[in-house]
């Protein structure tokens, strides 16, 4: 790779990912929740759709790679692609193959191998198919783990990136790159419009979603990097587009106009140092942003034991915050202990670290002899 400066860290976007996240999971216990406090209704629209968390989720990994490796990867080298496509296999892999075994497992204990009669797949094909990643490059219907489908769709976009930033990055230009990812969101909406749902939810046809939403997230990060200080107040389209859907319903027309508005937002958070950077960059949210991709790997593995919890407590207030809390307590700690004793451990072992020339050994002088200058031995180990 070409070697370029350091850039500095991004702590406010690896918070964001944290809100994603959360939003994917209230998204998938939605009913759940609102059975459990029927105070939230009022969030229901906001719930349904957080299948938006997925979209920022593209957008974020094509700004935060780009804004790594773009700059970097300027020329096409077969060393370089394949050590980034090393560590992203690495960054995924792990926690999606735990994912998948733990649900196999489940599956066969429940007696729900094979495709049930809603469509999902445990086969052996499956089974296989997950295994390398490809699980929704070849067929569109969700199979072990189902929120896994995005991972292949990632996969999907990460063996394509080295080429794309070879494409984009000697893109000198910060309106060049802003037009060229409008141009990209513009492409992935029309191909929705005349191929895809009536209500303008974006669902399935994965490869037109990922490679939208990454691409636009690559170009919009090289808006910023060619350009920082007129991006800055784009920060303000994320809390406001979840305001706006959280107040209109997707009858009116669909939320696939939050798509750019997200992404936008993006790349003005990584631009902008406002409040929004400095809570999203707290500890604490850094921390829980860090655990974000365990979290969304691991929260649909409990979706029969939280169905039954909430059965249970049904009508019960104080049975149902109870059950609320731990819902939120396991799933936290799992996220925690996922990402800790499993993604970080196995991402170091896939990667590996690089290995390091051995201190040459000081000289030993003969007894007779004083050494010239001794400190020579010191300095060698340093």
């Amino acid at each position: 790779m070409e070697t370029t400066t350091r850039r500095p860290a991004l702590p406010a976007l690896t918070g964001l990912r944290a809100l994603a996240a959360g939003w994917v999971v209230v998204f998938h216990y939605r009913e759940e929740l609102l059975t459990l406090q029927p105070a939230l209704a009022p969030l229901d629209t906001l719930m349904r759709a957080g299948y938006l968390g997925v979209d920022l989720f593209f957008a974020l990994s094509g700004f935060v790679l780009a804004y790594t490796y773009a700059d970097r990867m300027r020329s096409f080298r077969r060393g370089d692609s394949a050590r980034f496509v090393r560590n992203r296999f690495a960054r995924v892999w792990p926690v999606h193959v735990l994912a998948l075994h733990v649900d196999l497992a489940l599956a066969a204990l429940v007696g729900t191998l094979g495709t049930t009669t809603e469509g999902i797949r445990r086969t052996g094909g499956a089974y296989l198919e997950n295994l390398g990643m490809v699980h929704y490059w070849v067929n569109d219907r969700p199979s072990f783990n189902s929120p896994a489908w995005s991972i292949s769709a990632e996969w999907f976009a990460y063996l394509l990136a080295p080429l794309l930033f070879v494409l984009v990055a000697r893109l000198r230009r910060a309106g060049s790159a802003l037009a060229l990812a409008g141009a990209s969101y513009a492409v992935m909406l029309g191909i929705y419009a005349t191929m895809a749902l009536p209500n303008g939810n974006l669902e399935n046809m994965f490869w037109v979603r990922i490679m939208g939403e990454f691409l636009a997230g690559v170009l919009l990060c090289l808006a910023w990097t060619r350009g920082r200080a007129r991006l800055g107040g784009l920060a303000v389209l994320l809390p406001v587009t979840v305001a706006v859907v959280a107040l209109v319903p997707e009858a009116s027309g669909g939320h696939y106009w939050a798509a750019p508005a997200l992404g936008l937002g993006v790349a003005g958070l990584a631009a902008s140092s406002g409040t929004l950077v400095r809570v999203l960059s707290w500890r604490w949210v850094v921390a829980a942003g860090e655990a974000s991709y365990a979290l969304y790997m691991v929260h649909w593995l409990f979706e029969r034991p939280i169905e039954w919890a909430t059965g249970l407590a049904a009508g019960d207030p104080w049975a149902s915050t109870l059950v609320l809390v731990a819902v939120v307590g396991v799933l936290g700690a799992t996220a925690h202990l996922v990402a800790t004793r499993v993604e970080q451990p196995a991402r170091r072992r896939l990667v590996g670290r690089p290995r390091r020339k051995p201190a040459p050994k000081p000289a030993v002088p003969p007894a007779t002899e004083v050494p010239e200058r001794p400190a020579h031995a010191l300095a060698a180990l340093r």
